[in-house]
């Protein structure tokens, strides 16, 4: 009945064709209300067609928004299609770039080298000489695409949880995958990333880039510099052509470091498909998917990092709050115990073991079980490390991520150092020298790390503990006793100084009286301490 309501209001005959279409597919694969099992699910988009295909691409690149099952499941999905035909991808290029392809192609090869959901990718050579590709938006794909989106936001409200019965909040998940698809249709956007790319990269010889014509660029179309060469991966053939396997992932790694620490602008999704070698050198090819980090995110994640290298799980949990958006309720110490328990897991590991993106795996987890959502930026930045993991498991399987971050970090450390001397960082920066050069256990430095996060519990047995009680309340009985006797010598010695009231011989009754009471005040309290026989 609720679908039925939700399929009345659809005022336009492909969106109420396509909503049958994705209840009658959803219902062949057992799911009512929920979203179901992950594999089941990836089978829908894959019978939904192209655009779901697509929206599933994009959201495996969302474990903060998705459970980790379904984001696996996802990233299974192909999107490769059939090439459509020539005569109406033509239409398209002629109208984006207001001419015919004859007055501005020397060469426009039909048959295309790249097919997906979105685009299609032709080879070509301007007037001028240049190799370049040309990557065509398919007609009609933007407008399908978002009326689909439009669909799930509709679907939203009454689809809420996963198998398991975990709870997803589906409103946010198709508001972030309409801005995330907004991005994706608009090729400029993938020009810009390449132009800021170069940019960053114009120094390092050994990393390689298109150049974009901006003069045939528009939202719909997108040329650039063809650039040929060997997949990263097919090792094989990069030693035939006399390459040196190890100095390749070590290049890699170290300027995808720069990328993510230096740049704050890093290609997050630098699988073999995407990285070329290229004239001795690594070329990238695709970036429709870039991060971003600014100084401050940046900053803060590194501390996520010390923290995990330094055992300081205090500042780990610090930094995590600093970068995550509180969902809902949280508690601080179970946040710290998740952490602890998840560092304790790498603690008798050399640093060279450590897991990089299987430790933020881990934190965006926690994070998740905890209420607190991670900036989509860090999943990127945590998808790419893994995507960049896999690709030195291919290609180098003696080098990890940690031999080329500990000599990284190290150099950025002493250029930091150099550039803003502080005396508390200097100081702290020995502290933590001579303390990881400690012959300690790990007993010892649990014990110190957690007292000096504040941790630090004491289990005290008291034994005759209503005695002790007794005698201090007895001596702060004593100790108010003293001080009202003390008060009343003050007071009546200010009475008889001003000389007020009624007099005895010239001197105020009040101030005789006041007296008279603290010397007897003081006299009992004198004959108490005597007996207690205790000074």
């Amino acid at each position: 009945m609720i679908l039925q309501g939700v399929l009345f209001t659809m005022d336009n005959d492909y969106t109420k064709k396509r909503l049958r279409e994705i209840i009658s597919v959803s219902v062949k694969h057992g799911f009512k209300n929920g979203i179901g099992d992950p594999k089941e699910l990836r089978l829908v988009l894959e019978e939904l067609g192209p655009t779901f295909v697509k929206i599933g691409q994009i959201l495996s690149t969302r474990p903060d928004i998705l459970p980790i099952e379904y984001v696996e499941e996802f990233q299974k999905l192909q999107d490769e299609v059939n090439p459509m035909d020539f005569t109406t991808m033509k239409e398209v290029i002629e109208e984006e770039l207001e001419g015919s392809i004859d007055d501005i192609f020397m060469e426009f090869k039909e048959t295309p080298i790249a097919s997906a959901s979105l685009a299609e990718v032709y080879w070509a050579k301007l007037k001028t000489g240049e190799e370049v590709v040309v990557k065509v938006q398919r007609p009609l794909v933007r407008k399908r695409m978002l009326a689909d989106i439009q669909i799930l936001k509709k679907l939203a409200p009454f689809v809420n949880f996963t198998a398991t019965g975990e709870i997803v909040d589906m409103k946010e998940v198709v508001e972030e995958l309409n801005t995330a698809a907004q991005k994706e249709l608009n090729f400029v956007e993938e020009m810009n990333n390449i132009i800021k790319f170069a940019e960053n990269n114009k120094d390092v010889k050994f990393i390689t880039y298109p150049k974009v014509y901006e003069e045939y660029c528009t939202d719909k179309i997108l040329v650039m510099d063809y650039i040929s060469g060997t997949k990263i991966d097919d090792v094989d053939e990069l030693l035939k052509q006399g390459y040196d396997i190890h100095d390749i992932a070590t290049k890699l790694t170290y300027n995808y470091f720069k990328q993510v620490f230096e740049d704050g602008f890093f290609h997050a999704d630098p699988h073999p498909g995407n990285i070329l070698i290229h004239k001795n050198t690594i070329g990238y090819i695709d970036f429709g998917l870039m991060g971003n980090l600014d100084y401050n995110l940046r900053k803060k994640l590194n501390q996520i990092l010390e923290g995990a290298a330094t055992g300081n799980i205090n500042l780990m949990t610090k930094s995590v709050l600093k970068i995550g958006i509180i969902k809902g309720p949280m508690d601080v110490d179970r946040l710290y115990n998740d952490i602890e328990i998840m560092y304790n897991s790498y603690i008798d590991e050399s640093i060279h073991n450590y897991d990089l993106p299987q430790i933020l795996e881990q934190i965006m987890i926690i994070c998740k079980e905890n209420n607190i959502s991670m900036p989509k930026d860090i999943t990127l930045l945590i998808k790419g490390m893994m995507t960049l993991q896999g690709v030195l498991a291919k290609i180098d399987k003696d080098l990890t991520i940690m031999d080329i971050a500990i000599p990284y970090f190290k150099e950025q450390i002493f250029k930091d150092k150099l550039n803003n001397i502080d005396l508390k960082e200097l100081i702290l920066h020995v502290y933590t020298s001579i303390k990881s050069s400690l012959d300690l256990s790990t007993k010892v430095l649990d014990l110190v790390n957690t007292a000096l996060s504040g941790k630090l519990k004491l289990n005290l047995k008291h034994q005759n503990i209503e005695d002790g009680l007794s005698e201090i309340n007895r001596m702060i009985n004593r100790l108010i006793f003293a001080i009202v006797v003390a008060g009343l010598l003050v007071s009546s010695s200010l009475v008889i100084n001003a000389n007020v009231g009624l007099k005895i011989y010239g001197i105020s009754a009040i101030g005789i009286i006041g007296y008279l009471g603290a010397g007897i005040a003081g006299l009992l309290l004198l004959i108490s301490i005597f007996r207690s026989g205790k000074l």
